[in-house]
């Protein structure tokens, strides 16, 4: 677990730099959010992420020389594919939202991770896959008025 809590943090500690020197300042935007600048806002979550991620790397740090552990080992590759595939498999169904409705892709990506996650039961399909798409529909047509689903 120290290995990869090392790791992540480094990971995370990495995307907060990017986002303090690159994104925020070329991307902020010039509108407003809650009363403040939509880069203040963005700049203290960054720096925030930035101060857990350097936290949790010089704690797995600490721990791994305290327990004698070498600092970089060899990389195991079935580990990150398990790390990696829920990443990617939302990923999808996020390119699939640009060009399907989000009430047809809704219950394909629940139903795709429930038969992942080893689900057999139709009545749970029917429940967990209809129930959120459903008042996702009656939020935006009737609710919201938008009827972008």
């Amino acid at each position: 677990m120290l290995r990869i809590n090392f790791w992540s943090g480094l990971a995370v500690t990495a995307l907060a730099a990017a986002l303090l020197v690159w994104v925020i300042p070329t991307h902020g935007g010039g509108g407003f959010s809650f009363g403040l600048p939509p880069q203040l806002v963005a700049t203290i979550g960054a720096w925030i992420m930035l101060i857990s991620a350097v936290t949790l790397v010089m704690v797995s740090i600490a721990q791994k020389v305290r327990s004698r552990e070498p600092l970089l080992q060899g990389v195991d590759l079935s580990g990150i594919w398990h790390q990696t595939w829920p990443f990617l498999y939302v990923l999808l169904f996020i390119c699939l939202a640009i060009y399907l409705p989000l009430t047809w892709i809704a219950p394909l990506l629940i139903g795709g991770l429930l038969f992942i996650l080893g689900e057999r039961r139709w009545l749970v399909y029917l429940l967990c896959t209809l129930t959120p798409t459903a008042g996702l529909y009656i939020l935006t047509v009737y609710l919201m008025r938008i009827g972008v689903v």
